[in-house]
């Protein structure tokens, strides 16, 4: 697990594509602040989304997650490790500026029922064990378990076969290129949809991602006080996306992305980028800013329903 800035997740981005690779569970905990470069390091952004979810060389997929409130800093790290053992894979935890400073209280964890015995399994590998295998979720054996057989596997950042030996055979690239997307899509199968606040269709949908939870969801409150059918929905996994969420943007009659970054060149958000690629949905529209302040619910509503 390590963890740092947008400048420095770009300084490990080499180290992430070996991750990606080599099918490492690895965490990456990026504190989003406004960039690029220096940038403002002591004010919030949004703007890492993209770095997160494409930035690698090569096809390089990762799990990307984004939390909440302070509150969930904590669940999330424990879901994120969850689906790096589970999957192989490295994945990213986006926080920003806003979450890393705040102080909120929340109910003590149950520990006991959250804890997981972190010891590695060093039971002796039999005959035939291979950690790459082309049609199954890549599980490693720790460093120091005895291989029965005597062969034992390599971990690398070239292309490999079953056992993780470099292989440049074409045949062999691109069939453990569509093992590491397949293991992706069948997280995105097992994924929760998030739950909507409001009504279950309407005349507008906010979605948000991170530390916009709040100021979203107190201005739908106050929306839906003065007569507005106005719901949210708060994604919590970014990449992949969890299956259904074309259905639920069908049931609005607008869905505003409200996020803090920029429009970007063709006058969308980072993640409104990214949905209406994903769901060709000419109502997905956009809700930015970057002076580098939390939202304003005042903004919100002001913004959305002008």
């Amino acid at each position: 697990m390590t963890g740092s800035a947008g400048p420095g997740i770009s300084l490990k981005a080499e180290a992430i594509g070996w991750a990606s690779m080599a099918e490492i569970p690895l965490i990456v905990v990026n504190v989003q602040r406004g960039g690029p470069s220096t940038g403002l390091p002591t004010n919030v952004e949004q703007s890492d989304l993209y770095q997160a979810i494409f930035g690698g060389h090569g096809d390089s997929p990762r799990v990307v997650l984004a939390a909440a409130t302070v509150e969930d800093c904590f669940y999330i790290a424990a879901e994120a490790t969850r689906i790096a053992r589970k999957y192989s894979t490295p994945v990213f935890i986006l926080s920003d500026t806003s979450l890393a400073t705040r102080i909120e209280a929340f109910d003590e964890p149950n520990l006991a029922e959250l804890m997981q015995d972190p010891k590695p399994d060093l039971t002796p590998r039999t005959a035939g064990f291979k950690p790459y295998p082309l049609e199954a979720i890549t599980q490693h054996a720790p460093p120091g378990t005895r291989m029965l057989e005597g062969k034992y596997p390599v971990v690398t950042g070239l292309e490999h076969d079953e056992m993780g030996h470099p292989t440049a055979s074409p045949r062999l690239h691109a069939g453990m290129t569509v093992k590491r997307r397949k293991k992706y899509q069948q997280l995105a199968d097992e994924l929760p949809l998030p739950q909507i606040h409001g009504d279950q269709e309407g005349d507008a949908l906010l979605v948000g991602w991170g530390s916009t939870y709040g100021p979203i969801y107190e201005a739908v409150e106050r929306a839906r006080a003065r007569g507005d059918q106005v719901s949210a929905l708060h994604l919590r996994h970014l990449h992949p996306l969890p299956r259904g969420l074309e259905t639920v943007f069908d049931r609005f009659r607008r869905i505003i992305v409200v996020e803090m970054n920029d429009q970007g060149l063709y006058g969308h958000g980072q993640l409104a980028t990214v949905l209406r690629a994903q769901f060709c949905n000419p109502k997905i529209e956009r809700l930015t800013k970057t002076d580098g302040l939390t939202y304003r619910v005042r903004e919100i509503l002001e913004g959305a329903f002008k």
